[in-house]
């Protein structure tokens, strides 16, 4: 039977924040596991080469821009209305950070079907076709990207989106990145971007057979100006609390720097705003297919997002180092590593979704491995995090798990783990961030909050950090990550945690015997004991409630044990 706690507590998407009540219910002993190794992804591109291609396609388009291109730029303002509906969104409901706004062009950019390019300028060479620029700004952006529609180009012409310090988006070809001739460029940093369109064939049939209008601009919300000699913001990024550390200044353990390597910083547009989480790889059990596969939270996204950017290892320069170059106007900064993904599956229950790229990530990126395990009934059970906190890079944070703790209604312990901050926080934008074992396996991944002083990221004695619950959840995955099924030996089910006791591999399953302590013992991860409790049995006098094991008291007597 639950009982219902009085008093309230606040309950948190990283995003989002509502009031809820509290409800205590007991948790199922682990009795069965699956694991998958990590993968490091050979194919692709690393940042560097990416890095190089993208600065020789600048310096290459840059030394063709006719005369008089941005002499007039486009200009898409935003609103004090805008930049309070980011600053001060509505909180209702479960809603993932946001970064910016989508704003409609009034002006025609572009060429229209049957029509003259609109805006900037154009420049004929005999022999040797065409090139249309324009520029297009909008003040006080962090950063900029466009929506462009009626797209199709004819052979030998490319579409290019340019920004400052050797960025550079494209060659879009064709019908566009999605073959239909709609899409989203990749975002670039400033302001301030240039449109390119070249074509190296002669005559006007060509021309004629350019069409593409752009119709809206994300607008990323800027930071202040820094000063003229400072290139990087200084740590701590993008605002963040106190107690948030900079993941560069943590990394020797696998759970530490296989996530780094997993993790990326997600945006994307969705109706009038631009929206971050944060995402991981997760690796399949296939050897013969290399899917980029990758996990977040279900309240991020439950669709296929054609436009949603991954920006993997977008992390500080050093421990408490100059911040990402991408929010500041020096340095080169990182461009998208992948734009589009498919959802494979997805359920509020747990708050999870599973979806693949539609592109390779990164080379020397890493799927992270995972355990079924269940760990939500682990008292104490050593959780690690790799998360791209409040928009910014990547922080790192330790958890351990907590079955004492009272339950927010809606959310209950076992489809999702409770757990108290030990070290470094999470902040918004940090929702969907892979939470992993000591064995840098996923067990889960963020929701939020729940607590007391939720709006208070540091107050770790007040908040509950909660996750979807990996093991509560892959029935539902299995055929995508373990489309084979099953175990073949016990080194695959060993998750090298005290307190889920012995496990081995039998007929394909691994199966657990369970909680090694006696009645009447508490299992302590941290120290490898079983440890006799100390709080106050049914009847037992108490003063609050954490004086009882069933952390109820009332009236000076423990209820419910």
């Amino acid at each position: 039977m639950r009982e219902h706690v009085t008093k309230r507590r606040w309950w948190r998407w990283m995003g989002a924040t509502v009031a809820v009540a509290l409800v205590l219910t007991a948790g199922i002993l682990p009795i069965s596991a699956a694991r998958k190794a990590p993968e490091r992804i050979q194919v692709g591109l690393t940042q560097e080469e990416k890095i190089f291609r993208m600065q020789a396609i600048h310096a290459e388009l840059s030394a063709t821009f006719p005369k008089g291109y941005d002499s007039a730029p486009v200009f898409v303002d935003i609103t004090q209305e805008d930049r309070n509906a980011v600053d001060n969104p509505d909180t209702t409901g479960r809603v993932p950070l946001r970064i910016g706004v989508v704003k409609t062009i009034d002006k025609v950019v572009g060429k229209p079907a049957g029509g003259a390019f609109q805006e900037g300028a154009i420049e004929e060479r005999a022999g040797q076709g065409f090139v249309w620029a324009t520029t297009i700004t909008s003040p006080g952006a962090q950063a900029i990207r466009l929506h462009v529609e009626g797209f199709s180009l004819p052979e030998n012409t490319e579409f290019y989106l340019l920004g400052v310090n050797g960025q550079a988006d494209g060659p879009y070809v064709g019908l566009g990145r999605n073959d239909n001739g709609d899409f989203w460029t990749r975002s670039i940093v400033g302001d301030t971007g240039t449109l390119v369109v070249r074509s190296t064939v002669d005559g006007s049939a060509i021309k004629g057979r350019t069409t593409f209008t752009i119709t809206e601009l994300g607008h990323i919300r800027g930071r202040l100006p820094l000063p003229d000699l400072q290139s990087h913001d200084d740590w701590p990024c993008s605002d963040n609390a106190a107690c948030v550390v900079d993941a560069q200044c943590n990394g020797t353990s696998p759970a530490v720097n296989d996530a780094k390597a997993a993790v990326a910083k997600l945006e994307w547009t969705r109706g009038p705003f631009i929206n971050t989480c944060t995402g991981g790889l997760i690796s399949d059990t296939d050897t013969g297919t290399n899917v980029p596969l990758m996990l977040t939270a279900n309240h991020c996204f439950s669709r296929d997002i054609s436009n949603l950017e991954t920006f993997f290892s977008y992390t500080t320069d050093s421990c408490n180092g100059g911040c990402p170059d991408s929010l500041v106007t020096g340095g080169t900064p990182p461009s998208a590593d992948t734009v589009g993904m498919t959802v494979n599956a997805t359920n509020n229950t747990s708050d999870y979704t599973l979806f693949t790229l539609s592109q390779p990530a990164p080379a020397g990126a890493v799927s992270l491995g995972w355990n079924t395990t269940p760990v939500a009934n682990t008292n104490g059970f050593n959780l690690f995090r790799i998360s791209n906190a409040n928009f910014g890079p990547q922080v790192y944070s330790e958890h351990n798990v907590d079955t004492s703790s009272p339950e927010c209604t809606g959310i209950p312990r076992g489809a999702w783990i409770y757990s108290k901050d030990q070290f470094g926080a999470t902040m918004g934008g940090s929702s969907g961030s892979p939470v992993v074992n000591a064995a840098g396996e996923i067990v889960g991944q963020l929701t939020g909050c729940c607590g007391f002083n939720c709006a208070e990221e540091c107050d770790s004695a007040s908040n509950w950090t909660i996750d979807g619950a990996f093991a509560s959840y892959f029935s539902e995955v299995q055929s995508i990550l373990d489309p084979q099924g099953g175990c073949t030996s016990n080194a695959e089910c060993d998750d090298g945690s005290f307190c889920t006791g012995s496990e081995t591999c039998v007929s394909g399953s691994c199966q657990s015997n369970g909680d090694p302590c006696a009645a009447g013992e508490t299992c302590n991860e941290s120290t490898d004991t079983c440890d006799v409790s100390t709080c106050g049995v049914n009847k037992e006098t108490c003063q609050i409630n954490s004086d009882c094991c069933s952390n109820n008291c009332k009236r000076g007597t423990c209820k419910g044990n």
